[in-house]
């Protein structure tokens, strides 16, 4: 099986698609977690007992079915990028964390087929990258992140928050509408490099400056060189926006769990 084939889940109504974004060594996957409850009884069954316990620790019905969604999407989708000599069962695999709780593949898979992976959901909306062991070898990172333009957010708040000055100036003259397409778009370039980093919102988002228009860095917190760094806008859909970080490796050591 190769990381260039079909999706896996054939057997569900609504599997998920290969976003048609043309990458070396990446691999980009959308999913739907709004799944019948047969589905998502046979899903809970590939989790570890740790992952169900957390599960059911989520009081609401709706977010607790999206947490095994989400975990067991992304348990089959990288069984499937796995799957190139020999099938690899979803409930194989084993993860463990770095120093920022960021999760990898442990053995037998840690130094296999897939290079690191990362995912972002927004409503019943899952967004996978697979950065496959193919890819050239400056990116050993990937971040993705997924926003719905949908939902309401106090912009002018946020802004003050996330944005830097130069980034701020921008949003000035344009309507509600316009602004919230701008800011989200600052806003997932962001996430989807601290994702990629592994550091979250220990970075300083406002410490970074992003172009929107070219979804280039131009200045990033130390140690971080924005020639060191590929993102770029996903085609997701007109009520998301999603970007892509590609990049060197975080410092970080990783610890088994």
């Amino acid at each position: 099986m190769n990381h260039t084939g079909n999706a896996p889940f054939s057997e569900i109504a609504q599997p998920p698609q290969r976003l048609p974004v043309e990458i070396a060594g990446v691999s980009l996957w959308l999913a739907t977690l709004a799944q019948p409850d047969a589905t998502i009884a046979q899903w809970q069954a590939w989790l570890t007992p740790e992952e169900r316990q957390r599960a059911e620790r989520v009081t609401r019905p709706l977010l607790r079915r999206r947490a095994v969604a989400v975990r067991a999407l992304l348990r089959g989708l990288l069984a499937h990028a796995l799957g190139q000599e020999q099938t690899v069962s979803p409930t194989s695999l084993r993860f463990q964390t770095d120093a920022h709780d960021r999760p990898h593949l442990s053995a037998p898979f840690a130094d296999g087929a897939i290079r690191d992976f990362n995912l972002s959901h927004s409503g019943d909306h899952l967004l996978v990258g697979v950065l496959h062991n193919t890819a050239p070898p400056a990116w050993q990172r990937i971040g993705v992140d997924l926003e719905s333009l949908q939902r309401s957010r106090d912009i002018a708040r946020l802004a003050h928050r996330v944005l830097c000055a130069r980034e701020q100036r921008t949003l000035e003259g344009l309507n509600h509408e316009e602004s919230q397409r701008h800011f989200l778009q600052y806003w997932v370039l962001k996430e989807a490099f601290s994702k990629a980093v592994g550091a979250g919102f220990s970075l300083g988002f406002d410490a970074m400056d992003f172009d929107i228009g070219t979804a280039r860095a131009r200045s990033l917190p130390e140690p971080y060189r924005p020639d060191d760094w590929t993102l770029q806008f996903l085609p997701v859909s007109p009520s998301f926006v999603a970007a892509l970080a590609l990049g060197s490796q975080a410092s970080g050591i990783r610890i088994a769990v």
